[in-house]
């Protein structure tokens, strides 16, 4: 009886051992986080009940397939192994990137400082022993090195600026992905607050290093409590849930950022956009909630949605952008509501 229970006890223990691994897994590129929790609750229910094992084609049903579950543990963790390679790979690469430019940036302003002197002593030199005639020409000439150094140093800068920019971008995305599933709205399986707050502030770093715009959209359900009020909350989550999927349909672009702001505001970050492209979306995400008919106990329910948007300007701080937009969003509202206002 004893060498029984502790068969069951280990059974047990297995099963809530994949149980876990599946429930805080992360995302990968070739699978997400939600279906390696039902991977593996698959094979914990496996263990402990004997029903079909992951892809075992009828052919497990009824033993313990234990290699195969060894085999298929063992390949997930080599890709998560792989995939946080990459992204430490990644990030060491951004950090000497990061040096090596600040070397050159130094390198490279010791020899213009010193070609500055050079001309600047030369002009010292010629102003005390010269003609009015020759002093005119050293000092035009000198003026001209002095500013093809500083256009020179400026147009070397930019160039570092953006290629860094670019690597961290890329390495932003990659950790974004590795780390989605701590900040996922359980509700809308959108970003939560906690992501956004760190990814407003990524985006303003990345807006003041790059040439193109950046914007920012706030959308909130219109009457969103009379259909808690009418149909009880459950059908405010189905009407919340819809539209979040409806949202992510459409900002789909690469570095298009969607996430649940709070209650029943939804927020969109977007790099890269330029006016006509923002109102353009913004008008789309606006009328494809109006056509939404979520299903709810035999009903349809329909909602609409106001939308305020706006673009970072230059030295802006994250807080004040989010001001401006909630400003807009606070008209659009004023204005009647089911509408979109850009600051």
């Amino acid at each position: 009886m004893n060498q029984t229970a502790s068969v069951d006890e280990l059974i047990d223990a297995l099963s809530g051992v994949l149980r876990d691994f599946g429930r805080y897994a992360f995302d990968l590129s070739r699978q997400d986080a939600r279906r390696t929790e039902a991977l593996f609750d698959q094979w914990a229910q496996h263990v402990v009940a004997g029903v079909e094992a992951p892809g075992g084609a009828g052919k497990t049903a009824g033993r313990r397939d234990y290699p195969g579950l060894r085999r298929a543990f063992t390949q997930h963790r080599q890709s998560e192994q792989s995939e946080m390679t990459q992204v430490q790979d990644s990030l060491r690469e951004v950090v000497w990137a990061f040096v090596g430019g600040l070397n050159r940036l130094v390198v490279d302003d010791a020899a213009d400082d010193a070609k500055v002197t050079a001309t600047l002593s030369q002009l010292a030199f010629k102003l005390g022993k010269s003609s009015p005639i020759e002093i005119r020409s050293v000092a035009l000439e000198a003026v001209a090195q002095v500013q093809a150094v500083f256009e020179a140093r400026r147009a070397r800068q930019q160039t570092q600026m953006q290629s860094l920019a670019e690597k961290l971008e890329t390495l932003g995305t990659q950790l974004e992905t590795a780390r989605k599933d701590s900040t996922t709205d359980a509700l809308t399986h959108l970003y939560n607050r906690r992501a956004f707050d760190e990814q407003l502030s990524r985006t303003v770093e990345l807006a003041a290093l790059r040439a193109g715009g950046a914007a920012l959209v706030m959308i909130d359900l219109d009457h969103f409590k009379q259909v808690n009020d009418t149909y009880g909350h459950p059908a405010g989550d189905a009407v919340l849930a819809a539209v979040a999927q409806t949202c992510v349909r459409v900002f789909k672009r690469k570095g298009d950022f969607v996430a649940r702001y709070g209650g029943e505001e939804l927020v969109v970050l977007m790099r890269d956009v330029d006016e006509r492209e923002l109102e353009a979306l913004a008008e789309k995400a606006r009328g494809a909630i109006a056509e939404l008919k979520v299903p709810f106990e035999k009903k349809a329910l329909r909602i609409t949605a106001s939308l305020g948007a706006a673009f970072w300007k230059r030295g802006e701080s994250a807080e004040a952008w989010v001001k401006r937009s909630d400003a807009a969003l606070y008209s659009a509202k004023s204005a009647g509501r089911n509408r979109v206002v850009t600051a």
